[in-house]
């Protein structure tokens, strides 16, 4: 037997108030892309992504964040493969948080070689969690 929960409003025990999620946190954007392109292979709350330049790749979120203090992380596997067996261990990253426009729509990914020297990365994990404005 199948059920089915339609309801309009979840309510707190009192019935005063919406229910208080706690100790759990959405992300609010996540991107998988090749860095190349760039491309989106899948998303949430993505606007777009911008090639600045060979290793650097901007990401512009539809929804805003409410300020620049939002954590930020990603992955990205330094080259230019995309399977599980494309990875340079030599590689390191960095996750700005949009100094340009006070972090809230928008950061930039820069994968670089420790001798400073970029590569565009075929596979890359970007995700931020904060509150919306």
């Amino acid at each position: 037997m199948t059920s089915v929960l339609n309801v309009d409003t979840v309510a707190d025990k009192a019935g005063t108030g919406p229910v208080g999620l706690t100790k759990q946190y959405a992300l609010k954007m996540w991107v998988n892309f090749n860095q190349g392109g760039p491309t989106a292979r899948d998303s949430f709350n993505l606007s777009s992504l911008t090639d600045v330049a060979v290793g650097k790749t901007n990401i512009v979120m539809t929804s805003a964040m409410s300020d620049g203090n939002y954590a930020g992380s990603y992955f990205n596997n330094a080259s230019g493969g995309s399977d599980q067996y494309n990875f340079g261990n030599n590689y390191a990253g960095a996750f700005g948080n949009g100094v340009a426009t006070g972090g809230r729509t928008s950061t930039t990914i820069v994968t670089a070689s420790y001798a400073a020297a970029y590569v565009d990365s075929g596979q890359v994990d970007a995700t931020a969690v904060g509150d919306l404005a």
